[in-house]
C-alpha cells in the first residue's frame, strides 16, 4: 500500500466534503432568506389579538391603522424598528369582532380593499365552525388553482348558518363573511425545497386574497423541512397564545376555537418517542383540554397505501411507523375524535376505529368501532362525554396539489380515491360533518360523527 498516496486521496476527500457543505450551506441559507415584496397576512389570530406579516424590497418603520368600519381606520400599530420583514402584533382586540386594516410606512400607506383587508377575532362562546384542510398543497399549477376555486365556491355557496354566534347580525349584513374559520395546511406546503420563492409561488401568491384575512395553521412536512424559510414565514403559538398548554417550539402547538380544540404534531423533526417532549406535552394537552371535541392534524400518515406505504418501516425514515406506535395510543386514550394527514398524494378515509397500531395483516373487525350506520355518507356515532378508546377517523387528504398512484387498499379505510382536492368540515354543536371536495367542485366523500347524550357503544375496546 502506498501510504503517502492514501493520505493524500483522504484529504482530497475531506476537501470535497467541506466544500460541498460549504456550497450546500450557502444555498440552503441564500434560499432561505426573505425576500422581495409580500403582501400582509395574518397570524395567531386570537380573541384580543393578531399579528400582520408583510415584506417590502426596502427598510421601511412598518405602520398598520386599523379599525371596526373601514372608512374610519383610526387605530395606529409600528414596527419597532426599520425592516423589510413586519411583523407587528394588534393588541387588545375585541372577541368575535371584524376590523380593517392597512398596511404601510412613515411615508404613506399602500393600497386597501375592504372586501380583503380585514379579520374577525375569533369568538368566546360556541359557534358553529367551518375548517378547511389542504395537504401537499406546495405544486403551484391549475391543479393546486382548481381544488382551491372550487373548495371556495362551495363554502361560498354552501354558507355556515351563523344563527348559533349568540344573537350577531348575519355575517352577510355586517361586511365581508369568512368562509373558513380554521386553515389548517397538512405539510408540503413548498415543493420541492421549501424556499421562499417556493412560498411564493405555491402560496402566497394563489392565496393571498384569503391570506389576507384568514390564519393559516401549518403542519411541518418533509418538503418544508430542506430549508429554514418554515419557521421564518410563520409565526406559531408556542407560548399557548392560541390556547392549550405552552408547547415552548414552534414544531407543535394548540388551538382552541369554538367548542373545538385542536393540536398540531411534528412528524417531521420532533421525537416521536413515547417518552420524548412532543409526546409528553401532548399528555399534558390532552389532559387538560375541555372542549368536547379535538382534531389533531401531522404530517406523515398513520395508515396509508398511496404514494407511501405505512406498512414499509422504511418508508419516510419510519416515521409512519412511529406516529402509529407511539402517538396514536396517547390520541386515542385522550378520546380524539378526527386525525389529519398528508403526505400521500391521494384521498383515503378509515372507519371509526381504534388500537390499530400494528401493521395492515394485524387489522381485524374487533378493531372498527362502528362502521357507519349510513351506507352514503357514513354516520358515526359517539358518546356526549369524551371518553378513552370511543373510536376515531384518520384521513389522508395529501392531493391539494397533485396525485400520484398507489394500490388504497389499507384495511382500515372504507374510502381510498386517487383525486385532487381538500377537505371541508363543519363542527355545529354537537355534530362534525366531513366531506372531501375534488377539484371539479364535487363532493366525493362525506362522513359525520355525531355525540349523543346517553349512547352507549357495544364496542369492547382494546385488545
Amino acid at each position: 500500500m502506498n501510504l503517502p498516496l492514501l493520505k493524500n486521496s483522504i484529504k482530497i476527500l475531506i476537501i470535497i466534503v467541506l466544500v460541498y457543505a460549504v456550497a450546500r450551506f450557502a444555498v440552503v441559507f441564500q434560499d432561505s432568506r426573505l425576500t422581495g415584496e409580500r403582501a400582509p397576512y395574518i397570524q395567531m389570530l386570537t380573541t384580543n389579538s393578531v399579528i400582520i406579516h408583510w415584506l417590502t424590497d426596502e427598510e421601511h418603520l412598518g405602520v398598520i391603522r386599523y379599525g371596526e368600519a373601514p372608512q374610519h381606520l383610526e387605530k395606529i400599530e409600528l414596527d419597532k424598528d426599520a425592516t423589510t420583514e413586519h411583523i407587528v402584533t394588534l393588541p387588545n382586540l375585541k372577541p368575535a369582532t371584524r376590523y380593517y386594516y392597512q398596511v404601510g410606512d412613515t411615508d404613506g400607506f399602500g393600497a386597501f380593499d375592504p372586501e380583503i383587508n380585514w379579520f374577525k377575532t375569533y369568538p368566546e362562546n360556541i359557534v358553529a365552525t367551518r375548517i378547511w384542510a389542504l395537504g401537499d398543497s406546495g405544486e403551484p399549477g391549475d391543479t393546486l388553482n382548481q381544488v382551491r376555486d372550487e373548495a371556495l365556491g362551495w363554502m361560498k355557496t354552501n354558507a355556515l348558518s351563523s344563527a348559533e354566534e349568540g344573537g350577531e347580525k348575519s355575517l352577510a349584513e355586517d361586511g365581508p363573511a369568512p368562509l373558513v374559520d380554521i386553515w389548517l395546511a397538512l405539510g408540503d406546503i413548498a415543493y420541492r425545497s421549501g424556499s421562499n420563492a417556493q412560498y411564493q409561488s405555491a402560496l402566497f401568491d394563489p392565496f393571498e386574497a384569503v391570506l389576507a384575512n384568514t390564519t393559516i395553521s401549518p403542519v411541518y412536512g418533509n418538503h418544508d423541512d430542506r430549508r429554514w424559510t418554515y419557521f421564518r414565514i410563520f409565526d406559531l403559538p408556542e407560548n399557548g397564545e392560541t390556547g392549550g398548554l405552552a408547547s415552548e417550539t414552534e414544531n407543535y402547538y394548540a388551538i382552541d376555537y369554538s367548542n373545538i380544540h385542536f393540536v398540531v404534531l411534528d412528524s417531521q423533526d420532533s421525537s416521536r418517542s413515547p417518552t420524548g417532549k412532543m409526546a409528553g406535552w401532548l399528555k399534558q394537552d390532552l389532559a387538560q383540554n375541555t372542549k368536547p371535541w379535538v382534531v389533531v392534524a401531522f404530517h406523515h400518515p398513520p395508515y396509508s397505501k398511496g404514494t407511501h406505504n405505512s406498512d414499509d418501516d422504511s418508508d419516510s425514515g419510519g416515521r409512519m411507523q412511529e406516529m402509529r406506535e407511539n402517538i396514536l395510543p396517547i390520541l386515542e386514550q385522550a378520546g380524539v375524535d378526527l386525525v389529519l394527514s398528508g403526505h400521500s398524494h391521494m384521498y383515503e378515509r378509515s372507519y371509526l376505529i381504534d388500537c390499530a397500531y400494528q401493521r395492515s395483516e394485524n387489522f381485524s373487525s374487533k378493531n372498527i368501532v362502528s362502521s357507519g350506520i349510513n351506507d352514503k355518507h357514513q354516520d358515526y356515532v359517539k358518546p356526549l362525554n369524551k371518553k378513552p378508546h370511543q373510536g376515531t377517523v384518520y384521513v389522508v387528504a395529501g392531493s391539494s396539489s397533485k396525485v400520484d398512484k398507489g394500490p388504497l387498499d389499507h384495511p382500515v379505510h372504507h374510502t381510498g380515491l386517487l383525486q385532487a382536492g381538500s377537505v371541508v368540515i363543519d363542527v355545529v354543536d354537537n355534530k362534525l360533518t366531513s366531506r372531501f371536495i375534488n377539484n371539479r367542485g364535487e363532493v366525493k366523500d362525506e362522513f359525520s360523527i355525531e355525540k349523543k347524550a346517553g349512547y352507549v357503544s357495544d364496542y369492547q375496546g382494546c385488545r
